[in-house]
């Protein structure tokens, strides 16, 4: 099955290789030259390109209505930005696994935030049963809720 190529597109690739290639030749001293790869890899772009209208055959690498893979189009732009004198910036080496902060936030809420004194505000009538505690142990608080304004409830009754 042979690939289709805007012909547009590949002069376009063509002109983008050949302007590359005079602005490393043209550059200063302060620029770096090309590398004998960089050299020998927009020849052969040239090639493929002149030859098959497309450096690349694999779909998977590139859009298949483009002259230049996805790669390829990255390093003729290292290549156009190295002629400029523009640098290519190294890969930082990272810090691993390490925490980014000191500590961590707590995840999850305290129970004991929605806690506010006496569940029953007002006094009940006494009961020996349940009022009946030994004489030496501690108070104990009950849990209680509460309303939260702005809490979002249904309106299942509207």
């Amino acid at each position: 099955m042979v690939r289709k190529i805007d012909e547009k597109k590949t002069r376009r690739a063509l002109r983008r290789l050949e302007r590359a290639r005079k602005a490393a030749a043209a550059s200063d001293a302060d620029k770096p030259d090309l590398s004998d790869w960089e050299g020998e890899f927009l020849g052969s772009l040239e090639e493929r390109l002149e030859k098959f209208g497309s450096a690349f055959n694999d779909p998977d690498k590139g859009n298949t209505e483009d002259a230049l893979s996805s790669r390829q189009a990255l390093k003729l732009r290292e290549i156009e930005n190295k002629a400029k004198g523009k640098a290519r910036k190294p890969m930082s080496r990272g810090h691993g696994f390490k925490r980014k902060s000191g500590s961590p936030a707590p995840r999850g809420r305290d129970i004991y935030d929605d806690l506010d004194g006496p569940a029953d505000p007002a006094p009940r009538p006494a009961d020996p049963v349940r009022d009946h505690q030994p004489p030496d142990a501690p108070e104990a608080r009950r849990a209680s809720f509460r309303v939260i304004p702005g809490g979002g409830g249904s309106d299942v009754g509207d």
